[in-house]
């Protein structure tokens, strides 16, 4: 034996082994194709395939744990495999095997309650009413009404599981899927000579099989818990025809009435017989608590410096009087059910005067004794719930205590028969805090229904619309309106899950949306008022900026509010596509001034406050929203312009780059006037006005010598805003200078005309004498 080669012994082994787990592995990408159909027909479709499948793998793990149990941390294990890698391993082919194990238990599951399903519809189906004709006894509708009340239970809690398993369903797909991209990602090229990267491609192979059992499995029991929800429903409606049937016709007599005493004295000699069985492990318990006092005695005096004895001797004392506590504890709560117990027949009673009741005082005193006896049964279970707390409370104190000890310690003794005595107690309160629930749930239910009855007229007619009404706007909001299929990709199959949108999703997206659009409206006029108040930005540019920025939350609302109901946007692809053919091109010039209005919003050619002429229409642009722009002529007079204009016409931006515009006068002068004086009175008075700027300087020019003066031309600059009116800088500018003019004496001429006559022959002038009217 001491020339075997251990190590190329084991690494063969290992080699042999990860070559079984990559050829075994890809098996499980048949599963998906068995499982395809289980949630429609789990009973006939998650038989043998899946069993027989399951039963490869156990197989197959099985053998690869024993092939790890070979293979030690030493020389055995690849390089750079250290013996985390192998416990990592071994932890994946445990919860393997376990998962296999469960998912076995599960199928019988799946089947039992397919079984369920059917013999209850069967059940159902074939139900024509009892078997005997009545009257019918008053405890026969009792437990039918508890079989529902344990029913509806049953199926609320169906419901919130389904919700969880889905939950937790989709958690597993998506780490299947990642893990299962980084095993492909880690298979390129599929085949590598480094055995650590071989080792470690193995082991993430291993956990996406468990993984995928895990999903299988969990796919199975959520088939189950639909079949056993919808058997549930199907008994409940089934016990409601029951309960409606067995109504009409009821009957509480004294037979009724000495059955309900026998029984009720059958438990109470029952709970007895538990007293005073506690009651002699209470004596029990005070001889070995006299005992123990007495070792103590002794240890304390014949060794005094052993704390270790002297401690577990007072722990052991401590214990049993702890015990001896929650034995007495249990007497006194056994005594109270027997109290409550002897409550069921007085209460059989007032319900029996209740029912026979012929005028209205006679009901109305058996109905106050039931009440009150609801009221102190809702005592009792007020105090089993505190006593339930605290019983838990010692508990947790106790299994702190223990948890801190090893398995040889000598304190277990005495603390483990503690623990098993409050264990015995809380269950104990727990039967107690059931019974008292339950009588008290069916004493509400006697009440009710008697309370009902003594509603007459408009008032219980209201109340029972009410109920439909509300019975009937559920039904409505819960019809499906459509469905979509989402589809997930395991393990190289494509799996098509389909989900239902109903009228209540859509109309509950509806409301969030319109609620968050409302509130996000109300922030948005707030940070307006904000800005405009610091003199950030001007009002006009606040409300366009306003404008476009809800146009983004309104997306983003609609967005993130089907994300939050998990309604996809496929959904609307048949309303996308009506739109497209219905109404493209009722709504082509809608889009295009929209598409418009984005266009000018980041361009910013055309901005809020800035003049434009355009379309034979100038002013300032007061606001540019999503379909069109307002702009404000001089005149006062605002112009719905279609953005489309914008892009498509030819726009004059008079403040595109810059807001300074220059202006011009003209001026004409008599001949022999002193130019270099008009140039220079032209200046002054531009200078002198402050709405002229300085940066550019104006400036005066001779133009030209024209017909009947010397032609002289004024240029200057002014800044466009809400202050300066170019018309009225003109007019001013105008009057100074005609007064310097004056002032110089330097005259503006008008038009003359010379007329010359031409005639071959003397003009005749003739001399006529007005006649003056007396």
């Amino acid at each position: 034996m001491t020339g075997f080669n251990w190590k190329k012994m084991n690494a063969a082994m290992f080699k042999l082994l990860s070559v079984v787990v990559i050829l075994a592995l890809p098996v499980q990408a048949q599963l998906p194709e068995l499982f395809e159909n289980d949630r429609t027909k789990p009973a006939e479709n998650a038989g043998p395939d899946i069993r027989t499948q399951l039963k490869v793998w156990e197989s197959e793990t099985k053998a690869a744990l024993l092939d790890l149990q070979k293979i030690t941390t030493g020389a055995g294990l690849p390089d750079g495999i250290t013996a985390a890698d192998l416990s990592t391993r071994r932890r994946h082919l445990e919860q393997t095997q376990l998962a296999i194990t469960r998912h076995l238990i599960i199928l019988d599951g799946v089947k039992t309650a397919a079984d369920e399903l059917a013999r209850i519809r069967i059940e159902k189906d074939g139900w024509k009413g009892f078997d005997t004709p009545g009257p019918y006894s008053v405890l026969l509708v009792d437990q039918l009404q508890n079989r529902r009340q344990a029913v509806e239970e049953k199926a609320a809690s169906y419901r919130s599981s389904l919700g969880v398993f889905k939950d937790t369903l989709d958690l597993l797909f998506a780490e299947y899927k990642a893990g299962e991209e980084n095993v492909n990602q880690a298979t390129t090229p599929p085949a590598t000579d480094n055995q650590a990267t071989f080792w470690r491609l193995g082991t993430a192979r291993f956990k996406q099989r468990n993984l995928f059992i895990r999903a299988s499995a969990l796919q199975q029991n959520i088939a189950s818990h639909e079949d056993l929800e919808k058997a549930a429903e199907i008994e409940l409606d089934l016990l409601s025809k029951q309960i409606t049937e067995a109504r009409k016709n009821t009957v509480f007599d004294n037979e009724d009435l000495e059955k309900i005493k026998k029984a009720s004295l059958d438990r109470q000699a029952g709970l007895r017989e538990e007293v005073s069985a506690i009651r002699k492990r209470q004596s029990s318990a005070l001889e070995a608590r006299s005992k123990l006092a007495a070792d103590l005695e002794i240890i304390r005096a014949a060794v005094p410096t052993d704390s270790d004895a002297i401690e577990l001797a007072e722990l052991q004392l401590k214990s049993i009087d702890a015990s001896m506590e929650a034995l007495q504890m249990m007497v006194d709560s056994l005594e109270s059910y027997d109290q409550i117990e002897a409550f069921v027949p007085e209460a059989y009673e007032h319900r029996r005067a209740l029912m026979k009741a012929e005028n209205f005082s006679e009901r109305n005193e058996a109905l106050s004794s039931l009440i009150a006896l609801n009221q102190r049964l809702n005592t009792w279970e007020v105090v089993a719930k505190n006593e339930l707390s605290s019983v838990a409370a010692d508990l947790a104190k106790h299994q702190s205590q223990t948890a801190m000890l090893s398995a040889n310690d000598p304190k277990l003794v005495p603390l483990n028969g503690l623990g098993a005595v409050l264990w015995e107690k809380q269950a104990l309160i727990q039967r107690a805090s059931q019974s008292i629930t339950n009588q008290r749930n069916t004493l509400s239910r006697w009440i009710e229904d008697h309370t009902i009855k003594q509603e007459t007229g408009w008032y219980a007619g209201v109340k029972q619309s009410a109920k439909r009404g509300w019975e009937a706007i559920e039904r409505i909001w819960h019809i499906p309106v459509t469905k979509y299929e989402k589809t997930i990709e395991f393990d190289g199959k494509r799996e098509v899950q389909t989900h239902f949108v109903t009228l209540g999703a859509i109309l509950l997206a509806i409301i969030v949306f319109i609620t968050a659009y409302l509130i996000a409206a109300r922030i948005s006029r707030r940070f307006q008022r904000v800005l405009v108040h610091r003199k950030v930005i001007g009002e006009n540019q606040a409300k366009t900026l306003r404008n476009w920025l809800m146009l983004v939350v309104a997306l983003l609302l609609a967005l993130a509010t089907l994300s939050w109901l998990s309604i996809p946007l496929t959904i609307f692809a048949f309303l996308a596509g009506a739109l497209a053919i219905g109404l493209g091109f009722g709504t082509q010039t809608i889009i295009k001034n929209f598409i418009s209005g984005i266009i000018l919003l980041f361009e910013r050619k055309v901005r809020v406050g800035d003049i434009i002429e355009v379309d034979d229409t100038m002013g300032v642009v007061t606001e540019i929203n999503t379909r069109s722009s307002i702009v404000r002529g001089f005149n006062g007079v605002e112009s719905l312009i279609p953005n489309s204009l914008f892009i498509e016409n030819r726009v004059v931006n008079w403040t595109l780059n810059s807001r300074f515009l220059r202006r011009e006068i003209n001026l004409g002068v008599s001949y022999g006037s002193p130019t270099d004086k008009v140039i220079e009175i032209l200046s002054a008075a531009a200078d002198r006005h402050g709405l002229v700027l300085k940066d550019p300087p104006p400036y005066a020019t001779f133009a030209k010598f024209g017909e009947n003066s010397l032609d002289f031309v004024l240029y200057f600059w002014i800044e466009l805003n809400d202050r300066t009116n170019g018309l009225i800088v003109d007019s001013d500018l105008r009057i100074i200078i005609e007064k310097c003019l004056t002032e110089e004496k330097i005259g503006v001429p008008f038009p003359q005309r010379d007329i010359h006559l031409t005639t071959e022959s003397p003009v005749r002038i003739e001399m006529v004498k007005t006649m003056e009217t007396e």
